[in-house]
């Protein structure tokens, strides 16, 4: 029994308030059990509800495939700006803005990202990829920063 290769990438960018780019940092994520176990659910049936928000946080142990949100060193949680899968493609794009002083998240190390279906904060919904940032990124009041996740569901080859 073959499997199909699941795979992610996560880019985060730090913008001043002048849209000028302060760092940006690319890392290889991992889709955890329960992300699988979404994708599988969401190509077969309607799903109960959208991956559509995006954590960050500040715990730095690697990510694994059991992670659940309550490990999770949340600090802020928003809802996806965009989530596209460009024609006759297997990537989805998803995008998300954090807004340093707008989210309360300004002189706080972020090293963590997720992935989740749920809008509250707190140990709520099921994260679907996790990524752990090789440095963090500290926004100051008037930075945001930018998400990118591009999961990559198998080839059409």
């Amino acid at each position: 029994n073959e499997g199909i290769p699941v795979s992610g990438r996560v880019i985060a960018t730090v913008l001043r308030a002048d849209g000028r780019i302060e760092e940006q940092v690319v890392e290889k994520n991992l889709v955890m059990n329960n992300g699988m176990d979404y994708l599988a659910v969401f190509q077969s049936t309607a799903p109960f509800s959208v991956m559509a928000h995006m954590l960050v946080g500040t715990i730095t142990t690697a990510a694994t495939l059991t992670d659940v949100v309550g490990s999770f060193g949340e600090v802020a949680r928003v809802t996806m700006a965009t989530r596209t899968v460009p024609n006759s493609n297997n990537v989805l794009f998803e995008v998300a803005t954090f807004a340093g002083n707008t989210n309360g998240i300004t002189s706080v190390s972020i090293r963590e990202l997720g992935r989740i279906n749920d809008a509250r904060s707190g140990p709520f919904g099921l994260m679907a990829a996790r990524v752990v940032l090789g440095t963090g990124v500290v926004l100051a009041a008037s930075d945001f920063l930018s998400v990118t996740w591009q999961t990559t569901t198998g080839s059409r080859a």
